[in-house]
């Protein structure tokens, strides 16, 4: 079970615009809904917060990790996990409510409201991303999203498994299905959302892309400012 949903072998799930089902566009968070990366804002925060309390003690340990990242002494995850349990620990429901409302000024206007566009046609919203799951629902009750699916905490670094690449997408499709909703759109800015892009018979939404995924993708899409 993810993100309270129960996970469907990607071979007997299906998308697009052939299929049946209300319309979902799945959205990627950082490069694409925000115009920055929410970890990054969010580690910031956190250790604004524990300067403000005293938490010593836990900003020299997020310091290290992030120095031993910057030297390449440790892989992304091996920073991040520590930091999510971090912060599930030390993160009231207030704090983060306020960490979301510092990500609010940093919103793709263009492609909110063209997602708003679409949720008033009868589309629905599903955000799926790699960061901490923490944050994700305060984020979505803001913004109208429909659902969501995020990074779940784990209690051990082998146990940690980031919602990215085929497991983003076979993480938005298992949640799709279980809705009664077909893919129908999917919203990103990175390569690693391939497997997302090259679903069948979708809306291929770029937003800003990076060269390289212009040059792989060789399916049909628009791109969004």
């Amino acid at each position: 079970m993810v993100n309270g949903h129960e996970l469907t072998p990607a071979a007997t799930l299906t998308a697009g615009s052939g299929g049946k089902g209300v319309p979902c566009v799945v959205v990627d968070l950082d490069g694409t809904l925000i115009r920055a990366n929410s970890f990054r804002l969010f580690i910031r925060f956190l250790a604004a917060r524990l300067r403000r309390r005293g938490g010593w003690g836990s900003l020299a340990e997020i310091a290290g990790l992030l120095a031993a990242r910057r030297l390449r002494l440790i892989s992304h995850v091996r920073m991040k996990h520590p930091i999510h349990l971090l912060a599930l620990r030390l993160m009231s429901e207030a704090d983060i409510d306020e960490f979301t409302d510092h990500l609010l000024p940093h919103i793709n206007i263009g492609l909110l409201d063209e997602l708003r566009r679409l949720q008033g046609e009868g589309w629905v919203t599903l955000l799926a991303t790699a960061a901490p799951d923490f944050y994700i629902p305060s984020l979505c009750r803001k913004l109208g999203f429909d659902a969501w699916t995020a990074t779940a905490a784990a209690p051990t670094l082998r146990t940690y498994e980031e919602n990215r690449s085929a497991r983003k997408r076979d993480r938005a499709l298992s949640l799709a299905l279980g809705k009664g909703w077909r893919i129908a759109a999917v919203a990103t800015d990175h390569p690693d959302d391939l497997p997302l892009l090259r679903l069948p018979d979708i809306r291929r939404m770029l937003v800003c892309p990076a060269p390289a995924l212009r040059q792989i993708l060789t399916l049909p899409f628009e791109e969004f400012r």
